[in-house]
């Protein structure tokens, strides 16, 4: 019996040290896996903000926002604030960190799904803290303040190039690439910054994959046709797509 994914060539673009997992789950499923990270998330000291009361809520968007900010919030916050994550993943990685209890969306993942879940549900004058990175998305903290909602931000790590280019082995370009999966709107502006004309024709050969129409959207508008798009941003949910497309062409 073959694997889902035998034969298949994927880039994957996860910054360095959040691609490991992905990269064996792939690889478990026959893909022949290049790691070529684009984007670096590195934690900063942007002192938190100040706020007279604890926060009503704390949300983190991502799992290292959760290792990088976590430590650093007050234990009184922790204790006494709502938490919320914007997926499970997210969500694992606070449970982690010692919180008993965390509203976040079964699956899929993003400020959509968190908005969409019943039990996350800020009221107007209440206070909810952002624990996120620089040059984010805007969406949830837009939609909580058209809510009546005060949306503080606590920016713990930067996003930034991996490189000054991609190198991609001349082995691999010389043969056609199968899948590349693309997580974030900074991990694809980094990859086009990256990638030289060469590199560039060769990926867009491939069939990209992300987690959101609005960053499918993005892709198709630099170049990239019909792009896949997730359920999520987990590694189950990526291999599913994945495996998905290449069972409808078989």
């Amino acid at each position: 019996m073959s694997l889902p994914l035998e034969g298949q060539r994927v880039l994957v673009t996860r910054p360095a040290g959040h691609g490991d997992s992905l990269v064996s789950t792939l690889e478990n499923a026959g893909a022949q896996v290049l790691h070529r990270p684009t984007l670096a998330l590195v934690p900063n000291q942007a002192p938190l903000p100040v706020l007279d009361l604890p926060p009503d809520w704390i949300v983190f968007v991502s799992p290292f926002a959760v290792d990088t900010g976590w430590p650093r919030l007050p234990l009184a916050w922790q204790q006494t604030a709502r938490l919320a994550a914007v997926g499970p993943g997210t969500a694992s990685a606070m449970i982690a960190h010692g919180a008993l209890s965390v509203i976040a969306p079964p699956q899929g993942g993003g400020a959509e799904a968190l908005l969409a879940a019943p039990e996350f549900a800020p009221q107007a004058g209440q206070t909810v803290l952002l624990v996120c990175g620089t040059g984010g998305r805007q969406q949830l903290q837009q939609t909580l303040r058209a809510q009546g909602v005060q949306v503080v931000e606590a920016v713990v790590y930067d996003r930034q190039p991996a490189a000054a280019q991609l190198n991609v082995p001349e082995g691999w370009q010389q043969s056609a690439l199968d899948f590349l999966i693309v997580t974030s709107a900074a991990g694809l502006e980094y990859l086009l910054g990256m990638a030289g004309p060469s590199a560039l024709q060769w990926l867009k050969q491939g069939r990209l994959v992300t987690v959101s129409e609005r960053l499918a959207q993005a892709a198709v508008m630099a170049g990239f046709a019909d792009p896949v798009v997730a359920a999520g941003a987990d590694d189950a949910a990526l291999l599913a797509a994945l495996s998905a497309r290449v069972g409808s062409t078989k």
